[in-house]
């Protein structure tokens, strides 16, 4: 790895049954290089062995940022979404990445059983630093007293992801929590009046943006409520929220253009026209499963029209600079896009619809041979190659015949004091826990979309 060495000394990996079992005497650095080195093959044949490549990126991604003596996620170099803290836990990451994280090793147990319900564990007992029990929800960061720094999405985030893992591990802890956070928490920031509506970001209110009515937490609660649904849990009253959620989206955060915009940001509730994928592809999921569960024709039917808008590669979803559709791929981050391509393999799968998967396989694709550092094995976190370091920069010229100066991307980048002397094209790309744990989801979900 090109980043600055670990300082601390505590065993790397949680899993025993990843692809490098350090326990027979590899040292980290040879499993690393293992790992990193696996599946070079992979990019010989016509189409990537997306099953393939999740795994080995699940097993590095794990191997590289999991601190089992800290019992968290824990960055090699002071990046994006990690904290200045005590040796312990310096450079741990805040709770999003780390559910990221946790998402990917669920997805990995369902498609491989067995190989990650340790890890799964593991990571879930050491996620309970962050939680408040009073609150009945997890924090931002590590819980101590006067810590108020909570958001809705990433507690939904929590709830979704919780039961995935008992769905795939008959784990009744995970379900129990779940319900818990969803109940306890998430509920609370449902703004039923309709004056503005909509769930609420966080709340803490001396942190900027947390009284935002955000489509985030509006369909990631969604999510939550339809997959305990999905299970037989609190069927009726979950449905009826769910739509009701998806309702007050529809009708004051969807475009025009049926892509989602941002949040409507107080105190006058304008519109941020802002347009992540995230948001339009948890909004398509989220229609798909009202659709299963309800079997509205409307639903599928407002699923497709965002669908279809997102693959138009002429709009919001793609990168603005690359004139060629056929060298244009999904604009945003890596740990983003995950989510539009979930909700398009569902919508492939609920409508026959092939498109939408292909679309999904072709970016999965993109991503593969042109985000993934040989140096190291990991991926970087933007999707356009111009905001990355100078070799990204001229592979982008190159593909797309573009002259759009290298604008470098502040959070790809080291945050250790040293590198933060230099100027910012000149400072380390440092990878991240964020980054990776969503393309290992990506991978996952275009290993689906071949049966979609």
């Amino acid at each position: 790895m090109n980043e600055l060495p670990r300082t601390q000394t505590a065993s790397p990996t949680a899993n025993a049954d990843i692809a490098v079992p350090l326990e027979r005497g590899i040292s980290r650095r040879q499993a690393l290089l293992a790992a990193a080195m696996v599946g070079p093959a992979l990019f010989e044949t016509s189409e990537p062995d997306f099953a393939a490549e999740a795994d080995r990126l699940t097993d590095l991604a794990q191997l590289t940022f999991w601190d089992r003596g800290a019992g968290m996620y824990r960055a090699p170099v002071a990046g994006a979404e990690t904290v200045p803290s005590d040796p312990l836990h310096d450079r741990g990451y805040v709770l999003w990445p780390s559910i990221e994280m946790l998402h990917a090793l669920v997805e990995g147990e369902m498609a491989r059983p067995g190989r990650y319900r340790r890890a799964i564990a593991e990571v879930y007992d050491g996620l309970e630093k962050y939680r408040n029990s009073d609150a009945r929800a997890y924090n931002a960061w590590l819980d101590f007293p006067g810590n108020v720094d909570r958001y809705y999405d990433d507690n939904a985030i929590v709830a979704r992801v919780l039961v995935k893992a008992h769905r795939v591990t008959r784990e009744r802890r995970y379900l129990d929590r779940a319900r818990d956070v969803l109940d306890g928490f998430v509920r609370r920031g449902w703004d039923p009046g309709g004056k503005p509506g909509g769930m609420q970001w966080g709340v803490d209110p001396s942190k900027q943006g947390t009284g935002d009515r955000a489509a985030c937490s509006t369909s990631m609660a969604a999510l939550a409520a339809l997959e305990l649904a999905l299970d037989g849990c609190d069927v009726r009253r979950g449905v009826a929220w769910a739509g009701a959620l998806m309702d007050w989206l529809v009708e004051r955060l969807l475009d025009s253009d049926k892509l989602v915009n941002d949040a409507l940001e107080p105190p006058d509730w304008r519109v941020r026209r802002v347009k992540w994928t995230y948001n339009t592809g948890m909004a398509i999921h989220a229609h798909v499963l009202l659709w299963r569960l309800t079997h509205s024709r409307s639903r599928l039917d407002t699923a497709r029209a965002m669908g279809d808008a997102a693959m138009d590669r002429k709009g919001r979803m793609y990168d603005g600079l690359v004139k060629d559709p056929e060298k244009n791929h999904w604009f945003d981050t890596s740990f983003f896009v995950p989510y539009l391509a979930d909700g398009l393999v569902e919508l492939s799968r609920a409508t026959r619809d092939s498109r939408y998967a292909a679309e999904v396989r072709r970016n999965a694709r993109y991503a593969f041979e042109r985000l993934r550092d040989p140096a190291d094995g990991l991926y970087f976190r933007n999707w356009r190659l111009w905001r990355i370091d100078r070799a990204r920069h001229e592979a982008w010229r190159t593909l797309t015949g573009g002259t759009h100066p290298l604008e470098p991307d502040w959070d790809e980048r080291s945050k250790a004091p040293a590198a933060l002397k230099l100027p910012e094209a000149s400072r380390p790309v440092a990878k991240t826990l964020l980054a990776n744990a969503g393309m290992a989801r990506l991978f996952r979900i275009a290993a689906r979309a071949r049966a979609a």
